[in-house]
Protein backbone atom coordinates (compact mmCIF):
# COMPACT_ATOMS: atom_id res chain seq x y z
CA UNK A 1 0.00 0.00 0.00
CA UNK A 2 1.26 3.45 -0.87
CA UNK A 3 -0.44 6.71 0.16
CA UNK A 4 -1.88 7.67 -3.22
CA UNK A 5 -2.88 11.14 -2.05
CA UNK A 6 0.73 12.29 -1.68
CA UNK A 7 1.54 14.02 -4.95
CA UNK A 8 4.50 16.28 -4.34
CA UNK A 9 4.12 19.30 -2.07
CA UNK A 10 1.24 21.05 -3.83
CA UNK A 11 -2.30 20.64 -2.49
CA UNK A 12 -4.63 19.48 -5.28
CA UNK A 13 -7.93 18.89 -3.48
CA UNK A 14 -9.81 19.71 -0.30
CA UNK A 15 -11.43 17.25 2.12
CA UNK A 16 -13.94 18.37 4.72
CA UNK A 17 -15.31 16.17 7.50
CA UNK A 18 -17.05 15.97 10.84
CA UNK A 19 -15.63 12.51 11.64
CA UNK A 20 -12.28 13.52 13.13
CA UNK A 21 -13.99 16.09 15.34
CA UNK A 22 -17.61 17.11 15.80
CA UNK A 23 -16.46 20.57 14.83
CA UNK A 24 -16.17 20.28 11.09
CA UNK A 25 -13.01 21.24 9.32
CA UNK A 26 -11.14 20.91 6.04
CA UNK A 27 -7.63 19.89 5.02
CA UNK A 28 -5.59 19.41 1.88
CA UNK A 29 -5.34 15.59 2.04
CA UNK A 30 -2.49 15.34 -0.44
CA UNK A 31 -0.29 17.44 1.82
CA UNK A 32 1.48 15.32 4.44
CA UNK A 33 2.13 17.15 7.73
CA UNK A 34 5.18 16.54 9.92
CA UNK A 35 5.12 15.35 13.51
CA UNK A 36 8.27 16.43 15.38
CA UNK A 37 9.62 14.80 18.52
CA UNK A 38 10.85 16.85 21.43
CA UNK A 39 14.22 15.09 21.33
CA UNK A 40 15.82 17.29 23.98
CA UNK A 41 13.16 16.27 26.50
CA UNK A 42 12.60 12.67 25.35
CA UNK A 43 15.93 11.58 23.86
CA UNK A 44 15.53 7.82 24.28
CA UNK A 45 12.44 7.59 22.08
CA UNK A 46 13.89 10.03 19.56
CA UNK A 47 17.17 8.14 19.36
CA UNK A 48 15.39 4.84 18.83
CA UNK A 49 13.21 6.23 16.03
CA UNK A 50 16.25 7.89 14.43
CA UNK A 51 18.14 4.59 14.49
CA UNK A 52 15.34 2.68 12.77
CA UNK A 53 14.58 5.48 10.35
CA UNK A 54 18.24 5.82 9.40
CA UNK A 55 19.49 2.24 9.20
CA UNK A 56 16.58 0.03 8.18
CA UNK A 57 15.55 -0.26 4.52
CA UNK A 58 11.99 1.12 4.80
CA UNK A 59 13.15 4.39 6.49
CA UNK A 60 9.71 4.84 8.10
CA UNK A 61 8.49 8.42 8.24
CA UNK A 62 11.49 9.89 6.42
CA UNK A 63 10.61 12.89 4.28
CA UNK A 64 14.09 12.88 2.76
CA UNK A 65 13.60 9.33 1.48
CA UNK A 66 9.91 9.81 0.71
CA UNK A 67 8.53 7.00 2.89
CA UNK A 68 5.71 8.44 5.02
CA UNK A 69 3.92 6.89 7.94
CA UNK A 70 0.28 6.05 7.26
CA UNK A 71 -2.15 6.80 10.05
CA UNK A 72 -4.19 4.01 11.64
CA UNK A 73 -7.08 5.32 13.71
CA UNK A 74 -8.69 1.99 14.57
CA UNK A 75 -7.68 1.39 18.20
CA UNK A 76 -8.55 -2.31 18.07
CA UNK A 77 -6.07 -2.80 15.24
CA UNK A 78 -3.40 -0.57 16.77
CA UNK A 79 -3.69 -2.39 20.11
CA UNK A 80 -3.25 -5.70 18.28
CA UNK A 81 -0.14 -4.33 16.59
CA UNK A 82 1.33 -3.28 19.93
CA UNK A 83 0.53 -6.60 21.58
CA UNK A 84 2.44 -8.42 18.83
CA UNK A 85 5.40 -6.06 18.92
CA UNK A 86 5.55 -5.48 22.67
CA UNK A 87 4.06 -8.36 24.67
CA UNK A 88 3.40 -7.73 28.33
CA UNK A 89 6.57 -7.88 30.41
CA UNK A 90 9.03 -7.63 27.53
CA UNK A 91 10.51 -4.31 28.64
CA UNK A 92 10.87 -5.40 32.27
CA UNK A 93 12.58 -8.60 31.18
CA UNK A 94 14.98 -6.94 28.74
CA UNK A 95 15.53 -3.37 29.94
CA UNK A 96 17.83 -1.58 32.35
CA UNK A 97 16.33 0.51 35.13
CA UNK A 98 19.15 3.05 34.78
CA UNK A 99 17.12 4.39 31.82
CA UNK A 100 14.37 5.57 34.18
CA UNK A 101 14.19 9.35 34.38
CA UNK A 102 13.50 10.66 37.87
CA UNK A 103 11.46 9.45 40.86
CA UNK A 104 8.11 9.53 39.06
CA UNK A 105 9.38 7.38 36.18
CA UNK A 106 8.83 4.02 37.85
CA UNK A 107 8.65 1.44 35.09
CA UNK A 108 10.30 0.48 31.84
CA UNK A 109 8.30 0.64 28.65
CA UNK A 110 8.52 -1.09 25.27
CA UNK A 111 8.79 1.43 22.45
CA UNK A 112 7.98 0.14 18.97
CA UNK A 113 8.81 1.97 15.78
CA UNK A 114 7.10 2.36 13.38
CA UNK A 115 4.19 3.24 15.62
CA UNK A 116 1.46 0.74 16.41
CA UNK A 117 -1.11 3.30 15.26
CA UNK A 118 0.18 3.17 11.70
CA UNK A 119 -0.12 0.83 8.76
CA UNK A 120 3.70 0.75 8.85
CA UNK A 121 3.71 -1.14 12.15
CA UNK A 122 5.63 -4.39 12.04
CA UNK A 123 2.72 -5.94 13.90
CA UNK A 124 0.29 -5.61 10.99
CA UNK A 125 0.27 -8.48 8.51
CA UNK A 126 -0.03 -7.94 4.78
CA UNK A 127 -3.48 -9.57 4.85
CA UNK A 128 -4.52 -6.96 7.40
CA UNK A 129 -3.28 -4.11 5.19
CA UNK A 130 0.17 -3.75 6.73
CA UNK A 131 3.03 -2.21 4.76
CA UNK A 132 5.92 -3.68 6.78
CA UNK A 133 4.89 -6.97 8.41
CA UNK A 134 7.61 -8.27 10.73
CA UNK A 135 7.32 -12.04 10.38
CA UNK A 136 10.23 -14.03 11.85
CA UNK A 137 12.09 -16.18 9.32
CA UNK A 138 11.33 -19.32 11.31
CA UNK A 139 7.64 -18.57 11.72
CA UNK A 140 5.21 -21.30 10.73
CA UNK A 141 2.11 -19.22 11.51
CA UNK A 142 2.94 -16.11 9.49
CA UNK A 143 1.92 -13.93 12.44
CA UNK A 144 4.10 -10.80 12.87
CA UNK A 145 6.22 -10.55 16.00
CA UNK A 146 8.49 -8.00 17.62
CA UNK A 147 11.12 -10.74 17.67
CA UNK A 148 11.72 -9.92 13.99
CA UNK A 149 12.59 -6.29 14.80
CA UNK A 150 15.89 -4.68 15.79
CA UNK A 151 16.13 -5.36 19.55
CA UNK A 152 17.58 -2.62 21.75
CA UNK A 153 17.50 -1.16 25.25
CA UNK A 154 18.42 2.20 26.74
CA UNK A 155 21.01 2.34 29.51
CA UNK A 156 22.97 4.99 31.36
CA UNK A 157 26.76 4.62 31.19
CA UNK A 158 29.05 7.15 32.93
CA UNK A 159 26.34 9.78 32.87
CA UNK A 160 25.53 9.35 29.17
CA UNK A 161 22.46 7.58 27.79
CA UNK A 162 23.15 4.81 25.31
CA UNK A 163 21.00 2.55 23.14
CA UNK A 164 22.52 -0.94 22.85
CA UNK A 165 21.37 -4.07 21.08
CA UNK A 166 20.10 -6.78 23.40
CA UNK A 167 22.56 -9.49 24.35
CA UNK A 168 22.29 -12.37 21.93
CA UNK A 169 20.81 -10.25 19.14
CA UNK A 170 22.75 -8.71 16.27
CA UNK A 171 20.88 -6.49 13.81
CA UNK A 172 21.12 -7.43 10.15
CA UNK A 173 19.74 -3.98 9.23
CA UNK A 174 17.28 -5.67 6.91
CA UNK A 175 14.60 -5.47 9.62
CA UNK A 176 11.51 -3.35 9.01
CA UNK A 177 10.99 -2.26 12.62
CA UNK A 178 12.53 -1.82 16.03
CA UNK A 179 11.50 -2.34 19.62
CA UNK A 180 13.40 -0.89 22.55
CA UNK A 181 13.14 -1.14 26.34
CA UNK A 182 13.32 2.39 27.71
CA UNK A 183 11.96 4.96 30.10
CA UNK A 184 8.18 5.03 30.30
CA UNK A 185 8.38 8.81 30.59
CA UNK A 186 10.36 9.08 27.37
CA UNK A 187 8.20 6.69 25.42
CA UNK A 188 4.86 8.13 26.49
CA UNK A 189 6.05 11.73 26.50
CA UNK A 190 7.36 11.59 22.95
CA UNK A 191 3.81 10.92 21.72
CA UNK A 192 1.93 12.98 24.30
CA UNK A 193 1.05 15.72 21.82
CA UNK A 194 0.19 13.36 18.97
CA UNK A 195 -3.23 12.15 20.17
CA UNK A 196 -5.86 13.60 22.43
CA UNK A 197 -8.46 16.27 21.84
CA UNK A 198 -5.89 18.94 20.94
CA UNK A 199 -3.10 16.77 19.55
CA UNK A 200 -1.40 16.57 16.19
CA UNK A 201 -3.68 13.93 14.71
CA UNK A 202 -6.81 15.97 15.49
CA UNK A 203 -5.33 19.28 14.40
CA UNK A 204 -4.18 17.77 11.12
CA UNK A 205 -7.51 15.90 10.82
CA UNK A 206 -5.78 12.61 10.08
CA UNK A 207 -8.03 9.84 8.86
CA UNK A 208 -7.42 6.25 7.80
CA UNK A 209 -4.22 5.80 5.75
CA UNK A 210 -3.43 9.52 5.68
CA UNK A 211 0.30 10.06 5.31
CA UNK A 212 2.53 12.10 7.60
CA UNK A 213 6.25 12.49 8.21
CA UNK A 214 8.22 12.03 11.42
CA UNK A 215 11.02 14.42 12.28
CA UNK A 216 13.00 12.74 15.07
CA UNK A 217 14.82 16.02 15.80
CA UNK A 218 18.05 14.06 16.12
CA UNK A 219 21.38 14.34 14.36
CA UNK A 220 23.79 11.43 14.37
CA UNK A 221 27.49 11.20 13.69
CA UNK A 222 28.36 7.58 13.00
CA UNK A 223 31.65 5.73 12.94
CA UNK A 224 32.33 3.25 10.15
CA UNK A 225 30.41 -0.01 10.47
CA UNK A 226 32.46 -3.08 11.36
CA UNK A 227 33.63 -5.60 8.77
CA UNK A 228 30.37 -7.54 9.08
CA UNK A 229 28.33 -4.38 8.49
CA UNK A 230 26.16 -5.21 11.47
CA UNK A 231 27.52 -2.83 14.09
CA UNK A 232 27.01 0.91 14.09
CA UNK A 233 28.28 3.39 16.65
CA UNK A 234 26.73 6.83 16.51
CA UNK A 235 26.83 9.92 18.68
CA UNK A 236 23.44 11.61 18.63
CA UNK A 237 22.43 15.11 19.58
CA UNK A 238 19.00 16.72 19.75
CA UNK A 239 18.25 19.54 17.34
CA UNK A 240 15.48 21.10 19.45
Amino acid sequence: MEPEHIQGDRPRQVRCDTDVDTTGGCVFPNYAPTYTFNAARYPQAAAHAWLIQTFTPKSPGSKAVGTPLCYLGDTTKSDRNRDRMCPNGWAADNGDTSALDGPTDVRLNCDEFPFGASYNSGGMSADEGGINPAVPDDSTSGVPSGAACVQTYATLVDGTMHVYNLNGTVPSWTEVCGRSAMSDRDNQGSMSVFGGAYGFSKKMRLMGKDAYWLNTAMNGHCATANVNSTSVKCTMTATN
